[in-house]
């Protein structure tokens, strides 16, 4: 088994079915809803890659994380894909109208797939993924859109100091490249990885952390000239890094996996866990969040997925090997 090249997983991707036991309503709520988009495109050496940003230190919610463009929705009339972009654009200076993408900037944006399942964040929002490709439109007619860098010399890019500090991209096989150890050909642009899992109100969660140093010889130069204005982290070494963990490492990995066919019959997401508590409890319902889930937000003791769903759920989730 190898990993796969850009039109391959690509195509995965595209293909890819998400069959939903559970209603929309339930499991992406009208009060809860938020979008993130992965933004793939192929770097110098042919790989597909990932766009990532760092948030703000002046936000309230995970600042200083690294995290796909994205938020919450503004409306209930608001599509998946919607809120994706238009994010993307508040965010990052992503175009949502076609026109200006391509006649401006000389790219264009294909839609991959929508059908990647809905996430809990731990602000206890339904995240739901949104793939995109973007390519030169000089390209598109000779289909060489999966082998040529992209070229974004002329890039939309333009930071939100109050909600980004700093872009830069991964190559998405990354995520799965600790699976192919014995391809001696294939080196992972991260100079650390560590995996464990952690106990989050009684369910035990799998988190990954993927440390990318901030002077990467391999990154797109169109993203070099963008000024960063983050204060990164430093490990033992002085080295600084980017640390790529928790959801964001989490909806990459499994976006990795359907893309290189690998445990496609595995449960990704989290949507039994969003329906239990929509269904079976008062959580999920209200803009505002309830007293279990503060506490649940803030890690204090004492509390449970168990305080507010039925013991037969919680062992059902643990039958169908979700992995959180």
């Amino acid at each position: 088994m190898a990993l796969l090249n850009p039109f391959r997983i690509l195509e995965n991707l595209r293909k890819f079915k998400y069959n939903r036991p559970f209603p929309i309503s339930s499991i992406w709520p009208v009060n809860r809803r938020a979008a993130v988009l992965i933004l793939l495109f192929v770097g110098n050496s042919g790989e597909l890659r990932v766009l990532l940003t760092k948030r703000s230190r002046s936000l309230r919610s995970f600042s200083g994380h690294v995290a796909l463009p994205g938020g919450k929705a503004d409306s209930s009339t608001e599509t998946f894909e919607q809120i994706a972009r238009r994010e993307a654009e508040e965010e990052i200076g992503l175009p949502q109208d076609k026109n200006v993408l391509e006649n401006r900037y000389g790219m264009k944006l294909e839609t991959i797939s929508t059908e990647i399942p809905c996430y809990i964040s731990q602000t206890f929002l339904s995240v739901k993924p949104v793939v995109c490709f973007l390519y030169n439109s000089e390209f598109d007619q000779k289909n060489e859109k999966y082998t040529k860098t992209l070229d974004a010399s002329k890039f939309f890019g333009k930071l939100n100091p109050g909600e980004t500090s700093s872009l830069f991209s991964v190559p998405l096989n990354d995520m799965v490249k600790h699976l192919f150890t014995d391809s001696s050909d294939i080196k992972p642009e991260y100079e650390r990885r560590v995996h464990m899992s952690k106990n989050w109100g009684g369910l035990k969660w799998f988190i990954e952390h993927y440390y990318y140093p901030v002077l990467n010889t391999n990154e797109v130069s169109w993203l070099n000239t963008i000024e960063d204005l983050s204060s990164e982290d430093e490990l033992e070494d002085g080295q600084q890094y980017r640390d790529l963990w928790g959801l964001t490492a989490k909806i990459l990995s499994d976006v990795a996996r359907i893309g290189n066919n690998i445990d496609s019959a595995k449960r990704r997401g989290h949507e039994g866990l969003i329906y239990g508590l929509y269904e079976f409890s008062d959580q999920f319902k209200d803009p505002k969040r309830s007293i279990w889930e503060q506490a649940m937000i803030a890690g204090k003791k004492g509390y449970y997925y168990s305080d507010v769903l039925p013991e037969h759920y919680i062992k059902k989730l643990q039958r169908d090997d979700v992995t959180f």
